[in-house]
């Protein structure tokens, strides 16, 4: 930790540390420090990356909520196991959800790439305790997910 640090700067960067360990964070002083250093919601990207990468590791509910979109999803999912074997499409699924994330994370970091024209876009945005938006966008999230795996506990 930087010596440079008022002593409110010290109060929030511990503090971020403790939450950001507790979520699990591998090098939690270093999103800490990033966000109190630079003003960027780290926390924050580490919470939607950790979520999201939850989510694609989550193979078994994701084929559970793949059957309200196809009732044969596991039947199929049942024939390729036989073929291919349990731990090979597991790998698959979860590469495959990997890159789906990453396309939905482009998403979100970029808005509607059709804004000029439909006037109109998005963006992530954090908030208080109360819901309250903080003015802070929530950005850069495709910078950290490839190597997000390495990140958590």
């Amino acid at each position: 930790m930087k010596s440079t640090f008022t002593d409110l700067q010290k109060e929030e960067y511990e503090s971020l540390v403790m939450r950001l360990s507790n979520a699990g964070a591998k090098n939690p002083s270093s999103w800490a420090s990033s966000e109190v250093t630079e003003g960027i919601p780290q926390f924050a990207r580490f919470l939607i990356l950790k979520s999201l990468f939850d989510i694609a590791k989550s193979t078994d509910d994701n084929i559970a909520m793949a059957s309200d979109f196809d009732d044969d999803v596991e039947e199929k999912y049942n024939a390729i196991k036989d073929t291919v074997g349990e731990e090979k499409l597991l790998s698959l699924l979860t590469s495959y959800s990997k890159g789906i994330i990453y396309n939905v994370i482009g998403l979100l970091d970029e808005g509607n790439q059709e804004a000029e024209r439909d006037k109109i876009s998005w963006t992530l945005m954090k908030t208080d305790e109360n819901f309250e938006a903080t003015g802070q966008m929530i950005q850069g999230l495709h910078e950290d997910f490839l190597e997000f795996e390495d990140e958590v506990k």
